[in-house]
């Protein structure tokens, strides 16, 4: 993508936001602080424009309107989204706080009890996008931010705007959906009939780096880390840390079997395991 891709943002939409800097980018595109007319600050994410070629604007429009109605405590909210001169865009609510990954490169290992309070956080994010039909499909440390009222899960629903576009060219044109990190086996291999338990084996991805310091599979090479995630088991986190409490571990290990018929069946049953350590 270009280098110069912040002062075509800034002229494009100048008429709505002050886009201020440029604070993360990945797969799906880049995302900037800005501030509305008003001076709220938001996230402003613009996808890659190789994307929007690929699939057209409208078609990314339309699964985006569907996030829109997403109200929960722990989701960051779409404020709104549009698109101008071949730029899609996204604006979310800025949340103030660390990501989850810079926490976890700062103390190396969170506590327990932190650990608890943001795996029960982002399970009740879950279980309510879940209840509406939506599979997040990149759960990741980056995408969470630890804010003063708790864990917010961010970028709900991008994974699922490019894969509902409905385009098979993006899969050829070398689009990936998710992180390999956290992939379920299930999504690595691309099945169609991906469900809530795939945000589930993610999550364990999340909590395993949050405990051990590490995520469950680590390689220089890519393709090794997703062939691991489709037929590795997981190391045993009891064993990584053996102070830890056997029911969160075994939370964890359970949300990370291959099988996803062997996980926990929704993240209100897991985040029920977890009530009982609060």
């Amino acid at each position: 993508m270009r280098r110069d891709l912040l002062p075509m943002i800034q002229e494009a939409l100048r008429d709505r936001y002050t886009v201020e800097r440029e604070m993360a980018r990945g797969g799906a595109g880049r995302v900037f602080f800005a501030r509305n007319l008003e001076g709220t600050a938001v996230a402003l994410k613009v996808l890659h424009p190789e994307l929007v070629v690929t699939a057209t604007a409208d078609r990314f429009l339309r699964e985006i309107k569907t996030l829109s109605r997403l109200e929960h405590p722990h989701v960051a909210k779409l404020l709104d989204y549009g698109e101008r001169d071949w730029l899609v865009y996204l604006a979310m609510a800025y949340v103030e706080g660390p990501t989850l990954k810079e926490h976890i490169a700062q103390v190396r290992r969170v506590s327990v009890s932190d650990a608890v309070r943001i795996a029960r956080d982002l399970l009740d994010a879950l279980a309510y996008a879940h209840e509406h039909n939506i599979v997040h499909r990149d759960v990741k440390p980056d995408n969470i931010v630890l804010s003063a009222n708790g864990a917010m899960l961010l970028d709900f629903g991008i994974a699922r705007v490019i894969e509902g576009s409905g385009d098979e060219k993006l899969t050829r044109s070398g689009f990936t959906v998710g992180t390999s990190s956290y992939m379920s086996p299930e999504q690595v291999i691309a099945v169609r009939d991906l469900d809530h338990r795939s945000d589930l084996y993610s999550l364990g991805c999340v909590l395993f780096e949050a405990l051990a310091g590490r995520p469950p599979f680590v390689h220089r090479s890519e393709a090794v880390v997703l062939q691991l995630q489709q037929t590795a088991e997981a190391p045993l986190l009891a064993e990584l840390r053996p102070e830890l409490p056997p029911e969160l571990a075994g939370a964890v290990q359970r949300a990370l079997a291959k099988d996803r018929e062997q996980r926990w069946s929704s993240a209100l049953e897991m985040r029920a395991q977890l009530d009982r350590l609060a």
